[in-house]
């Protein structure tokens, strides 16, 4: 069988968040049917001149791949903002040399960049939804936002997923109870919340508050939690690699994570995979892998009343067990990365077939 030729393209995988694990699944995919080469085109300089002239030169590497290569798909990963005028650009190119191009839209902010936008952008934004082959939503929800902004857009619904790691026994010390949260530290992740509900949980449970991720909010995170003489409750490890990660997952009785906005975090999808009962918020397709009372808890995004009683409420050692073995199951039933390929392929055959 000769393999077809997809062209990825997103930021490189120096960059922190949930859009890098994603393609990190890709990279390691391994497919009998296409062949799979990625291009970044986005890094995180500070200066802003760097991050023009690396994106001149990786355009070039683009385009000598569209004319020189055999490139069947152009699979773009697309959040807001910059991303999008990347991508933009892309989009254009592949339909100069008339590729397919998959739109992977990722954006928890990409609704309010297009109502923020002009007249001229947003004409911009519903062209690349329209004209591209599909559009993959996150989410029914994200299903429903894409196709109120371009109505005509040809979306499928394909939920972010994670490899699995191999069935353990879970067991809870309920004489002191790990709470995880797993996140940049910006101030759309809630950090703040959590720190502010912390106050009222330590009085009413011990507990110890896990924080793993670096961001813009760490120095004063760190500087609230000591004014606050929670000091003994906090433990602030950074930014984790891998094998961390998967550490702190396994250690952890509860993961938070009381967002603003969200497409479906990969966090969360991870956290269930280890058994972890969820509170998060009910934005994005959150509430497509959080249900209610069965596995975790949602609450309304910035109130800290509601996200105290929601992470004592699960923290009860019966709710513990229950949503722990919940999790885990929808985790194999719905967020299963083996079936997540098996549908990127049947999507990748028809768009060249179709």
């Amino acid at each position: 069988m000769i393999k077809k030729n997809v062209l990825m393209v997103g930021s490189s995988t120096d960059v922190k968040g949930g859009m890098t694990t994603v393609v990190n699944s890709f990279l390691k995919y391994k497919s009998n049917r296409y062949n799979l080469s990625y291009i970044a085109t986005h890094k995180d300089f500070r200066n802003s001149a760097f991050k023009l002239i690396y994106f001149g030169l990786q355009l070039l590497k683009v385009i000598y791949s569209l004319i020189f290569k055999q490139v069947d798909i152009v699979h773009m990963h697309l959040s807001e903002r910059g991303s999008f005028q990347r991508k933009y650009i892309i989009f254009k190119l592949a339909r100069l040399f008339n590729k397919k191009v998959i739109t992977h839209t990722h954006g928890a902010e990409f609704e309010s960049y297009f109502n923020g936008s002009n007249n001229k952008n947003k004409i911009k934004i519903k062209e690349l939804l329209s004209n591209s082959d599909a559009v993959i939503a996150l989410g029914t929800n994200w299903e429903n936002i894409i196709k109120k902004i371009e109505s005509s857009s040809r979306t499928i619904i394909l939920r972010n997923a994670v490899d699995l790691p191999i069935p353990f026994e879970k067991s809870y010390n309920n004489k002191k109870h790990i709470i995880l949260f797993l996140a940049v530290l910006i101030e759309r992740k809630g950090i703040l919340d959590l720190i502010e509900a912390a106050k009222f949980i330590t009085k009413n449970g011990n507990v110890e508050f896990v924080i793993a991720g670096d961001g813009e909010l760490f120095e004063e995170s760190v500087k609230v939690v000591k004014s606050a003489g929670l000091e003994k409750k906090f433990k602030f490890v950074g930014w984790v690699n891998e094998k961390e990660k998967n550490d702190l997952l396994r250690r952890a009785d509860l993961f938070v994570l009381p967002s603003y906005n969200e497409g479906l975090p990969l966090s969360i999808l991870e956290a269930m995979s280890f058994y972890l009962p969820i509170v998060s918020t009910n934005v994005g397709s959150i509430d497509e892998a959080v249900k209610n009372k069965e596995n975790g808890e949602l609450v309304q995004p910035g109130s800290v009343k509601e996200l105290e009683k929601a992470i004592l409420n699960v923290l009860e050692p019966k709710n513990l067990l229950n949503y722990s073995k919940k999790s885990r199951q929808m985790a194999e039933e719905m967020f299963d990365n083996k079936e997540y390929f098996l549908k990127i392929e049947k999507l990748y055959a028809s768009v060249t077939e179709g």
